[in-house]
C-alpha cells in the first residue's frame, strides 16, 4: 500500500495514531529487558478503555 491510499479501518486509524505515536516515544526510552506496562501509558489505556466501553466489552481483568 503506497502513502496515498487509505486504510480500510480509516476511522479506528484516527483515533489509535497519535496514542501509538506516544507509545513509540516510550519505548524508545526504555531501558532494554523492561516490559512494557500499561500503567506507564494512562493515555493509551484510557483510549483502550473508550473503544472497549463503545463496543460493550469489560476491560477488567477478572473478565479474561
Amino acid at each position: 500500500m503506497n502513502n496515498h491510499q487509505k486504510t480500510t479501518f480509516y476511522p479506528l486509524g484516527n483515533s489509535l495514531n497519535p496514542a501509538l505515536a506516544l507509545l513509540g516515544q516510550g519505548l524508545r526510552k526504555l531501558p532494554s529487558g523492561q516490559k512494557l506496562n500499561f500503567a506507564n501509558h494512562p493515555y493509551l489505556y484510557k483510549g483502550l478503555n473508550k473503544i472497549f466501553r463503545k463496543s460493550g466489552r469489560t476491560n477488567s481483568v477478572n473478565s479474561l
